[in-house]
């Protein structure tokens, strides 16, 4: 299963929360992008996640793998935004980095 996608996903998520004004107000000292462009970088980052989901394994079950991992990204990202705002963004960062060295293995 590719895990890349879940990491993808999980940033894609966490661009869509940071969008909205409730979320971004406990991270006041980071500088973030404006609303909008969080916005469509989460948008553009889950099509992202989609194309390598069907490209890794095919379209009946690259579709399947990726709203599974969707939905555990979003389970994740909710806890982590009630306990650790910060740790979140964080982890989105590094998992979006992380994400093209997994499509090697």
């Amino acid at each position: 299963m590719p895990y890349e996608t879940g990491l993808i996903s999980f940033a894609a998520f966490t661009c869509l929360a940071l969008a909205m004004k409730k979320h971004r107000s406990g991270l006041e000292p980071l500088v973030l992008p404006s609303q909008g462009v969080l916005r469509v970088l989460g948008w553009g980052l889950l099509a992202l996640s989609a194309a390598v989901a069907v490209a890794r394994m095919g379209p009946a079950l690259g579709v399947t793998a990726w709203i599974g991992q969707m939905c555990a990204a979003a389970a994740l990202l909710v806890l982590l935004l009630s306990w650790r705002p910060k740790a979140a963004t964080a982890l989105a960062g590094v998992g979006l980095i992380c994400a093209p060295f997994l499509a090697f293995l």
